[in-house]
């Protein structure tokens, strides 16, 4: 089997982490084979030859972790589950030079040996940047950091290292650099710069020695280092100069690097090294191998992923959301006059919140109010919340038999739920016909109708349905719904005079998932103001099996690693409960699926249909199934459940493409 140049791994390897989420070493694996149509066979096959597949992937890791494109962790025993991702410069570098990914333009964000410490940057003196140079011909096992900055662990005291040069056999050189012409009178040093001005300058031996001592007090305290010895000496580097001697008792020529050594920098630097083994004293006589020189470079160079958990950003993104929702209350203000009205917005514009809290405003002056809409499972959401004497909360149909049963007229018997849904209507005309009787209690009616979810009512409903007001033809009637999220039957003409309110700003969900859905929506208008969140995850699976192995390791993460709660995430399938692969009871690793949304079990994996979650919504959803997606209802099923998720929307499979975009 014929394997790409390395080469050309390179952008496959950036463009899959380019969602900015966590990919292990083995998933790469699996995705790059994929991308370059390598069967698992064939890549197993490969296992062993010099130029395999994983061979590839390390070579990508580690030209791109060292040019700062990737941060990897490390997993302690296996590197099959090394994670690997995307930098802020990564995603910029990707986003610019697309064309541009080999390995010399990626060398040009590092300096071979040269590492970078917390002062390398664009103040660098000339002296340092020549000794950069020369010191990134060193061969191996040289390891060379750059501007060490370090707080002193008792004393308050700080300063910076220019170069720490670190040998697993010889030792670590802490070395200050002094460019220009340098002179020394009466112990003061001075330097002048290739224009000719002289200014004073800090004594480089001095330096180097208190670096030196500051350098040694971290070694032997720090967790991650004080398990190796290390043999620390002090060095000065003059790259303009030519020192001809010893300069003082505690600057002997042997330890300084001049312009006679750029040539022949690593033979200067071992004689260095053995210049000060012959004179170490007990605490720098041995020096702890290759081990020592890795926890040195960590330390003062290190690779860490100080990213919060996907919980706590969670927290940050629900404060604003919060914020925003309770500005889009001011709305209510402007309609406070108005007995009737219709308000429209797409997912995400806080149409259950404001119906919920005109209900609640309502109520509150005395007014018995019905919110009535066409999900049970957003029924029982809204009840739960909406904890008020004067509110009852119901869907269409239950608010039929809720009816019936105050106007005590006989229901007739059905075989099935059809036919109880084509009797309905005709059945809530005939209970309020009773009701607004001479002779009937009016308390059985209702003085304001609060209807979320409008776009799913038929146009039959609304006759029966405004007759349970108390004043059919005045009484508070309020209708919200999104024309985008009619996948029940067509929307049916709303009773309501006058123009309609749009919400145009969406709220609740984040700027990454607001842009994903945009393809699926009617309504290119609505933007988006709620806080930036993180790219939908988008998981290859083409298979049940790839499903459910995906969905197992999804769960695991949010809920292991990123600290999500079981119960704030969903898993939603356009499938129906007895064509879905989830099953009640089935396990996905430590995870339980279920279909019981109001479970209490500790480690559930909660599945729903689309259909039923509608009005819902959740921290997280993942999407599955949707090869089983009807294409006549495609657009409205996805636009649905990416607009169901708060914070971070995942999708096992792959989106279909939008009937607008065809």
């Amino acid at each position: 089997m014929h394997i790409p140049p390395q080469n050309d791994f390179l952008l496959p390897f950036l463009n899959l982490l380019s969602d900015g989420q966590t990919v292990t070493r083995a998933q790469m694996l699996y995705r790059l084979a994929k991308h370059f149509g390598i069967s698992e066979d064939a890549a197993q096959q490969m296992s062993g030859r010099q130029f395999t597949l994983v061979s590839r992937v390390a070579w990508c890791d580690v030209h791109f972790c060292k040019a700062g494109f990737v941060d990897k962790r490390q997993h302690p025993s296996d590197s099959a589950g090394d994670e690997f991702r995307i930098t802020p410069l990564g995603i910029r570098e990707l986003n610019r030079r697309q064309d541009k990914f080999t390995v010399g333009y990626l060398q040009s964000f590092y300096r071979g040996k040269v590492y970078r410490g917390a002062g390398s940057d664009d103040t660098t003196s000339d002296a340092e940047l020549l000794l950069l140079e020369a010191f990134e011909k060193l061969p191996e096992p040289f390891r060379v950091v750059h501007a060490v900055k370090w707080f002193a662990r008792t004393l308050g005291t700080v300063g910076e290292i220019d170069f720490l040069i670190a040998h697993p056999q010889h030792g670590v050189l802490v070395m200050e650099v002094k460019g220009g012409d340098i002179q020394i009178t009466r112990g003061r040093w001075y330097s002048t710069s290739a224009n000719g001005r002289t200014h004073e300058i800090k004594d480089p031996c001095e330096q180097a020695e208190r670096n030196r001592r500051a350098l040694s007090d971290w070694l032997e305290n720090h967790p991650q280092t004080k398990g190796s010895p290390f043999a620390l000496f002090p060095a000065v580097a003059l790259p303009d100069a030519h020192v001809r001697g010893d300069l003082r008792p505690d600057c002997p020529q042997n330890i300084f690097i001049d312009t006679t050594h750029l040539e022949a920098l690593e033979g200067r630097l071992l004689e260095i090294f053995q210049y000060w083994s012959t004179r170490a004293d007990a605490r720098n006589a041995t020096m702890g191998g290759q081990r020592a020189v890795d926890a040195l470079v960590e330390l003062v160079s290190p690779t860490r992923n100080l990213r919060p958990r996907i919980v706590e950003q969670f927290a940050s993104e629900n404060r604003k959301i919060e914020e925003l929702t309770q500005q889009q209350f001011k709305i209510l203000k402007i309609l406070r006059y108005q007995r009737r009205a219709a308000i429209i917005g797409g997912a995400g514009t806080g149409k259950t919140l404001l119906a919920m809290e005109k209900a609640t405003q309502l109520a509150d002056e005395g007014q018995r109010v019905l919110l009535v809409c066409y999900n049970s499972n957003l029924a029982d959401w809204i009840k739960g919340r909406l904890r008020h004497d004067q509110i009852d909360v119901m869907t269409f149909h239950s608010l039929v038999g809720h009816m019936v049963n105050r106007a005590r007229i006989p229901r007739p018997s059905t075989r099935n739920w059809d036919e109880f849904t084509a009797l309905a209507p005709d059945l809530l005309v005939d209970a309020t016909s009773v009701l607004h009787a001479p002779d009937a209690d009016p308390d059985l009616l209702y003085d304001a109708i609060i209807v979320d979810e409008g776009q799913d009512f038929e146009e039959t409903w609304w006759i029966g349905l405004l007759d349970t007001l108390k004043d059919p033809d005045s009484g508070v009637f309020y209708v919200f719904f999104d024309d985008n999220q009619r996948i029940f039957t067509q929307i049916g003409q709303v009773p309501m005079e006058g123009a309609p309110l749009y919400l145009d700003e969406n709220l609740r969900n984040t700027q990454h998932i607001h842009e994903r859905l945009k393809p699926y929506s009617r309504d290119a208008d609505i933007q988006c103001i709620g806080p930036e969140g993180r790219p939908v995850e988008i998981i290859p699976a083409k298979s049940q099996a790839d499903t459910r192995r995906e969905l197992q390791r999804v769960l695991h993460r949010l809920v292991n690693e990123e600290g999500v709660a079981p119960e704030d995430i969903i898993v939603l399938t356009p499938a129906s409960m007895k064509r879905s692969q989830w099953k009640s009871d089935d396990q996905l690793g430590n995870f339980i699926v279920t279909w019981d949304l109001d479970t209490e079990m500790s480690m559930a994996a909660r599945i729903c249909t689309i259909h039923s979650y509608k009005g819902l919504e959740s921290p997280v959803v993942i999407m599955t199934e949707l090869d089983k997606l009807h294409t006549d209802k495609q657009d409205q099923l996805v636009y649905v459940g990416l607009s169901r998720a708060r914070h971070h929307a995942i999708v096992i499979g792959q989106l279909p493409i939008s009937s607008h975009s065809q």
